[in-house]
């Protein structure tokens, strides 16, 4: 299913890049044909995408439909020679890329016309994204591991015990 997933999404990639800009779409072919075996080539092949919204004065659902094919063409391309098991393409990833496209789109529909938004953005993003982060991986985290007898005896310290009458 990863092989599928991999394959389609990279034709849906060169698709775009064919409807944005047709000139680029043999150079978009070749990157995700080399991807497959080379992940520097799907890499670059994202990157052309990229580069393509960024020359072309594309809209706001052409550029997250490409943001979201590039994902998935990235997210099952990195595993297409994973052991077997190795699902990259899950329901929370799924989620998580259609939400953050919809966050990105809910954001770009502002009419604020703030100069200095473009610098401030990213970061907000990120810090945004560590806190969500840092949120979800507290509660997985392991209880502290209290100290073995052993290093109690060499240290001389006399071991906690309940509450002696």
């Amino acid at each position: 299913m990863t092989k599928f997933l991999a394959h389609l999404s990279g034709t849906l990639l060169v698709l775009l890049v064919a409807l944005i800009q047709p000139w680029a779409a043999p150079a978009a072919i070749v990157l995700v044909v080399v991807g497959w075996w080379w992940r520097w080539a799907a890499i670059g092949a994202v990157l052309l995408v990229i580069g393509m919204l960024a020359l072309s004065d594309t809209g706001l659902v052409a550029a997250a439909a490409a943001g979201l094919v590039a994902t998935t063409y990235l997210l099952n391309i990195a595993t297409v020679t994973a052991p077997r098991g190795v699902v990259p393409t899950t329901l929370p990833s799924v989620v998580g890329a259609v939400l953050w496209t919809a966050a990105a789109a809910s954001a770009a529909l502002l009419p604020v016309e703030l100069v200095w938004a473009p610098v401030v953005a990213p970061v907000l993003v990120i810090l945004l994204s560590s806190i969500l982060t840092y949120s979800i991986t507290t509660a997985r985290r392991r209880p502290p591991v209290t100290s073995s007898p052993q290093a109690v005896v060499e240290t001389g310290e006399k071991p906690a015990t309940r509450a002696e009458p």
